[in-house]
């Protein structure tokens, strides 16, 4: 993982995105080499405190993703103005525009994101807030400790929230769900909080070996080391099954990984699928029912849709 004390020199990348389509760009930026990224989220009240409810976020805000000194901006432009009528195919036509490019000679940027992420209240006990972040819980609090490095997911995109509202949900009825399987688990979130709300055993999946790093260290940040375990392997790698299994990823994924997710699933264990959009969600839902699953609930937030599923027996 770089530290950003090691190098004085970066180079910054602005565009403008709408707030539905943040992920797809910044999927883009990271595969073209970005180290870090920060983008304008509303989290606060009037009075400067964390605002529950939250004030509804901009349609449309600004992203600023930093490099390595020897990227060439130029061609990382030429590069996202071609990916801008791929991104128009799903999201349809939007504002998503190159805004500026920077070299930047001190290491600020590394700590300026910070100033975007604060603690966050996600359901009725979830609190999400950054290791950095000195926070008094309510009584009935369950706070989960975040720091993201270089891995993908704080815990405050809609499509996380809808996954942890749905996991309190199950965690509090009988019984719950003891064994936790997170496919593609990012930071580590939905996991660590599976294992905070009570799991015995929870696995977190990820290609990435900077994420698997990140949610191993998250997992030690909240006292589940014991409970929750990350690794690099594959689902077909996976054996045993799991009483609820997770996944936020993107319908297209989803579909296609659909058999092997649900054969992971045990009888009548529930499965939390995330990062569909709306108009997605009936495609992902047929899939699933075609290979044993039944529809429990559907959440839906700003453009995305979760889903909560039972495998039938």
């Amino acid at each position: 993982m770089m530290e950003g004390s090691r190098m004085t020199r970066w180079k910054s990348f602005t565009v403008e995105v709408r707030r539905e389509a943040i992920d797809a760009v910044t999927q883009f930026l990271m595969a073209h080499g970005s180290l870090g990224m920060a983008y304008d989220e509303q989290l606060l009240g009037a009075s400067g405190d964390p605002a529950d409810p939250i004030p509804p976020p901009p349609d449309v805000t600004r992203l600023t993703a930093y490099f390595p000194w020897d990227t060439d901006l130029w061609a990382l432009k030429r590069s996202f103005l071609d990916f801008l009528p791929l991104l128009a195919e799903t999201f349809g036509p939007g504002p998503e525009s190159f805004q500026s490019a920077a070299e930047i000679t001190d290491t600020g940027w590394a700590e300026k994101w910070k100033e975007h992420f604060r603690a966050r209240k996600i359901g009725r006990r979830l609190v999400i807030k950054p290791s950095w972040e000195k926070y008094s819980p309510a009584e009935n609090d369950l706070v989960l400790t975040v720091d993201p490095g270089q891995a993908f997911g704080t815990g405050t995109h809609e499509t996380t929230r809808m996954c942890l509202r749905f996991m309190e949900t199950l965690f509090d009825r009988r019984p719950f769900p003891r064994t936790v399987l997170d496919i593609g688990t990012g930071t580590g979130i939905l996991g660590i909080a599976a294992a905070r709300l009570g799991a015995e055993r929870v696995l977190g999946i990820d290609t990435d070996p900077v994420a698997v790093e990140v949610a191993g260290k998250n997992a030690g940040l909240n006292g589940v080391s014991g409970v929750f375990r990350s690794e690099g392997t594959t689902l077909s790698a996976i054996g045993g099954e799991f009483d609820l299994v997770l996944a936020n990823l993107i319908a297209e994924i989803l579909v296609d990984l659909a058999a092997q997710i649900l054969a992971l699933c045990a009888p009548e264990g529930r499965l939390v699928l995330s990062g569909i959009l709306k108009e997605k969600s009936g495609w992902v839902v047929e899939e699933y029912v075609k290979h044993g699953a039944s529809l429990a609930e559907e959440a839906t937030d700003g453009q995305w849709a979760a889903l909560l599923l039972r495998r039938r027996n």
